[in-house]
């Protein structure tokens, strides 16, 4: 994840060399600590970060009160907590990750991959959809080692020096990763080679020509390339998802494939291919609530029609 990349300025890249050595050094310690120490130091992150955070502590509420206007206010502050605990997990893992390769295979559930075996043996090439839902960094790492890599379609971070130490553990496995400015052409050239191409699709599109689609029961703005690119070339859909379990695991689930339309409008084709790949985005999602991303303002974006009901011109 990231925004639109910060100016390299000399206070910038102070900043980015402080982060930078602060980041190392958490990932030494974390090495020498034992699994469950992580996972408790983890958790404890994301909870101070839940008291502190004012600003996206109330983005999550807001949106989990909108996502589920009938459940209690205990309940919505539960999860947003553990939403943020779970960012915490999420951090210790991907620091502690050259202690952790070499059990991913023991930490992680697998259902369905048969689901992936027969697509990924077609050799047509396909998409793998994902959220910023449970462990979306494990499942591709550990899919690299099933035989299966992924040309991973990332955002950069604001910070070179930790972008280049994420990227790094994402091509650990046999992953290559391509940044969103020049996504398009390399996931064609992907698609056209038989590779998989891994794509979350759950954070808001600020771009022209969003797919304006349900989520949680508002529309949301959503990237048109997965559909667009999937009824274009042809090429089905994976859905996959990883659900928290106890001791520090995932159960990983390949759902059965979303399938593009042939022939007819190809932007009706496209659009529903993004409705129905954000279908199953919610449907994970509420499996487990607390092990989505409610701390970003997905909704922010507005329809068009909306904009222009909400701010009538002059008559």
């Amino acid at each position: 994840m990231g925004g639109e990349a910060k100016r390299d300025t000399p206070g910038n890249r102070v900043r980015w060399r402080v982060e930078f050595a602060a980041v190392k050094t958490l990932a030494f310690l974390l090495a020498l600590m034992p699994h469950p120490l992580r996972l408790h130091l983890g958790l404890a992150l994301g909870r101070l970060a839940f008291r502190v955070d004012r600003r996206h502590r109330r983005v999550a509420l807001a949106n989990l009160r909108a996502a589920y206007p009938d459940a209690a206010a205990v309940w919505h502050r539960r999860t947003a907590r553990q939403s943020f605990q779970h960012l915490g997990r999420l951090l210790v893992e991907i620091l502690a990750q050259d202690r952790l390769l070499p059990r991913l295979s023991e930490l992680l559930e697998l259902q369905g991959v048969h689901h992936l075996r027969r697509i990924a043996g077609s050799g047509r090439g396909y998409f793998l959809l994902s959220g910023h839902f449970g462990s979306w960094e494990w499942v591709a790492l550990h899919q690299a080692t099933l035989g299966c890599p992924l040309w991973m379609i990332t955002r950069p971070l604001d910070n070179p020096h930790l972008e280049e130490l994420l990227a790094a553990r994402r091509r650990a496995t046999g992953n290559r990763v391509v940044h969103k400015r020049n996504a398009v052409r390399e996931m064609v050239k992907a698609i056209k080679h038989g590779h998989g191409v891994a794509m979350v699709i759950d954070q808001d599109f600020l771009s022209p020509g969003a797919h304006f689609v349900p989520f949680f029961g508002r529309l949301a703005a959503t990237t048109p390339t997965l559909g667009t690119l999937a009824c274009r070339l042809g090429v089905p859909v994976l859905p996959v998802f990883s659900y928290p379990l106890p001791g520090g695991r995932y159960r990983v689930e390949y759902e059965e494939p979303i399938v593009p339309p042939t022939g007819g409008d190809q932007e009706a084709a496209a659009r529903l291919v993004t409705l129905q790949a954000t279908a199953r985005i919610e449907a994970a999602i509420r499996r487990h609530p607390s092990a989505w991303f409610w701390m970003h303002n997905r909704w922010r974006t507005r329809p068009p029609e909306e904009l222009e009901a909400a701010n009538p011109g002059p008559t």
